[in-house]
This record gives structure tokens, C-alpha cells and sequence, in this order.
């Protein structure tokens, strides 16, 4: 009886997952179009859905996801289920304000979550993670009315980014951190959201927003334990390095906003802020929390290998060729290290599938296999 209730509470997670998936395999193809390298599917269409399957596909669906089974309600799961099925029914060619739709009732869905969280458990790391569902809720609508993407993305880019800064916040709060740097967290936090609803209409708005995220990278990760755990050896130096790192690619975004914005460097501006936040910072932050939220989601163990450094080098190796690509307005340079992020996130998918499906299940302190992980928040905050 325990197994079967197990099963009938993880299915739904799991198509939901999977819905997600779909959504970053089609975004990846996207991408390769975009870099004008071969691809299983090719098509403007899809081309023109590269950003919001990557960003509000599979980000938004992957986040909702981890949201709605950390609320502990069924009708959370509207939010993962309505991102991903949104951006497919998109892709499919279903007409487009109805695919829009389903992405701000997502959204939508998302705010009411952290609304439950915060009426349980008032956090100042609860209150960052919300305003990066705001920002997703305000780009979605004026998505729906029609606003060209470019005006969207600045919104949609808070998302990932204030929901892994509230996360480490609340680990950190567990350790050691100062309620004042929790405060200035979220002042800074603010200022990005207040930033980029002000661009829509105010472009020099951007001098709010991007001196926000630059602040955020620096304060983070001078406060994240992972700058102490970065001499540990094994699975412990590996999620530190990868957070560090992706805090120095919020830093590089954070200071391109600032002085050139999205359409300096020649134009290459808003790849560079673009890529460095929903690549650089927020794949690196999913390689770091991977075996943390995996396992909670779907209740198997993901456990450390060597062979996650593949994923990780491939990532930024091509992160940095893409920018001095971008830079040196070298198109051959831009197409390599945009087919080695490509490559780290499927190798990173393949890696971690594997390991999933062959290792164990985990089970409840009682005994109870698919019960809540145990000790997740701590077991974080320790190896993080």
C-alpha cells in the first residue's frame, strides 16, 4: 500500500518532468538553428521560441515544479503543468494567445504558491524568490499582449535568478548569515525587479537593474558557505565550484547591463546578459543543486560521480568562447562555444538520467519509500 501511494504521488511529478524536458530538448534545437549548425528540427518558428522554451519552457516548468512539491498541494502543480504546456502547445502551432495564456495562469499559479509559503513561514528569502514569480507573471502578460520579446526577456531572466538567490539565502540564514545582509538581499533584489519593469517603458532603467545583479553576485557569494567548501574534495567541491562559478557569470551579466545594456557591444549585449544569467549562472546552479533537487522530485538518488566535471567544463569553457566570440564579432568563435553549451547541458541530462535510473530509491525516515527527503534543507546547507 505504501509503494502504491508512493507511485500515485510521483507520476504526476514525473510527467511533469518530463513535459519539462520536452521543452529544453526543442529549446536546444532552437539554439542550434539560432547558431546556424545542424539540427533534428529546423524552422524560423522554432527558432523564434528558442528564448521562452529555454527560459519560461523549462526554467519556469523545472522551478514551478519544485515549488509546487515543496507546498504540499495538488493545485500547485497547475504551475509546472501550464508553463510546460504553454510553450508546447506554442511550438505545436496552436494559436498564440493561447499558449500565452496557459503561461500566465502558470505565473499566476506560482505567486498563489509563494503566497501559501509566506503566510506559513514570512522570509525574507521567501520575499525574493516571490518577486522573481512577479517578474515571470508581468513578462507573461505583457507577452500575451503582444510586447516583442526583447521587452519580456529582462522579466523573465529575474526568475531563475532571484529563485536561486532567495534559495541560497534561506541555506545561508540556517548557518550564519546577518540579518542585515539578508535586508540588503532583498533591497537589491528589488531594485532588478523595479529595474526591469521601468525598461519596458524607460530603457535607462537598466542602471537599476544591472548594478542590482552585479551587487547580488558579489554579496552572495562573499556570504555562500561554498567559498569555504571549495577545499573539500568529491561531491562538496564540486556543487561549491559550481555555484561560485555561476555567480561570477551573474557578475559578468550584472556589469554588461550596466554599461553597454542590451543592444551595446555592437548588439552583442543582450546574447552576453542573456546567455551568461540563463547559462552561465543558472545551468551552474542546476549542476550544483541537481543531487539535491532530483532526488526530492522524484525520490532516487543522484548521486556524485567524476564525470559531472564534463558537463561543468563543457559548460563554461563554452560560455567564455561564446563571449569573447561575441566580443571579437567572430562568427565562427560565437558557433563553437554556443555548440559547447549545447553539449554540456545534454551530456548533462544523459549523465544524470543514468544515474538516476540505476541507483536506489530513497525512503522516509519511517521507512517509507517516496516519503519527504530527509533532511534535504540541512544536508544542503552542510554539503553547500
Amino acid at each position: 500500500m505504501s509503494n502504491e501511494r508512493s507511485r500515485t504521488r510521483i507520476a504526476p511529478r514525473l510527467v511533469v518532468l518530463a513535459l519539462g524536458a520536452a521543452c529544453l530538448l526543442a529549446g536546444l534545437d532552437a539554439a542550434l538553428v539560432r547558431l546556424s549548425l545542424p539540427a533534428l528540427v529546423t524552422g524560423a518558428e522554432l527558432a523564434a521560441l528558442h528564448g521562452p522554451l529555454m527560459l519560461v519552457g523549462f526554467l519556469g516548468t523545472v522551478i514551478s515544479l519544485e515549488r509546487a512539491v515543496a507546498a504540499r498541494a495538488s493545485w500547485a502543480y497547475a504551475a509546472p503543468a501550464a508553463s510546460a504546456l504553454g510553450c508546447l502547445l506554442l511550438l505545436a502551432g496552436a494559436p498564440q494567445p493561447v499558449g500565452r495564456a496557459l503561461l500566465v495562469i502558470s505565473a499566476a499559479a506560482l505567486c498563489a504558491i509563494y503566497l501559501r509559503v509566506h503566510r506559513r513561514a514570512p522570509a525574507p528569502a521567501v520575499d525574493v524568490e516571490a518577486m522573481g514569480a512577479l517578474a515571470l507573471l508581468l513578462g507573461n502578460l505583457l507577452w500575451l499582449r503582444g510586447f516583442p520579446l526583447e521587452t519580456v526577456v529582462p522579466l523573465w531572466l529575474l526568475l531563475p535568478t532571484l529563485t536561486i538567490v532567495g534559495e541560497r539565502l534561506e541555506l545561508a540564514r540556517v548557518a550564519f548569515l546577518d540579518p542585515a545582509v539578508e535586508a540588503l538581499v532583498r533591497a537589491l533584489s528589488a531594485a532588478a525587479v523595479l529595474g526591469a519593469c521601468f525598461m519596458v517603458v524607460w530603457p535607462t532603467a537598466r542602471l537599476a537593474t544591472g548594478p542590482a545583479l552585479a551587487g547580488l553576485a558579489v554579496v552572495m557569494a562573499y556570504h555562500d558557505v561554498a567559498r569555504r567548501t571549495i577545499r573539500a574534495d568529491g561531491g562538496v567541491r564540486f556543487m561549491a565550484a559550481s555555484m561560485l562559478a555561476g555567480y561570477a557569470w551573474l557578475a559578468v551579466a550584472g556589469l554588461t547591463w550596466s554599461l553597454w545594456g542590451f543592444t551595446g557591444l555592437a548588439g552583442a549585449g543582450y546574447e552576453i546578459i542573456v546567455h551568461a544569467i540563463a547559462v552561465g549562472y543558472a545551468f551552474s546552479m542546476i549542476l550544483a543543486h541537481a543531487p539535491v533537487i532530483i532526488p526530492a522530485i522524484v525520490h532516487r538518488r543522484l548521486a556524485y560521480h567524476r564525470a559531472m566535471w564534463v558537463p561543468y567544463a563543457l559548460l563554461h569553457a563554452g560560455m567564455a568562447v561564446r563571449v569573447g566570440g561575441l566580443i571579437a564579432d567572430s562568427a565562427g568563435i560565437w558557433q563553437a562555444g554556443g555548440a559547447l553549451g549545447v553539449a554540456a547541458i545534454l551530456v548533462f541530462m544523459a549523465l544524470s538520467l543514468t544515474r538516476v535510473v540505476t541507483s536506489g530509491g530513497i525512503a522516509s525516515p519511517g521507512g517509507r519509500p517516496g516519503g519527504p527527503l530527509p533532511g534535504r534543507r540541512a544536508a544542503a546547507g552542510g554539503a553547500l
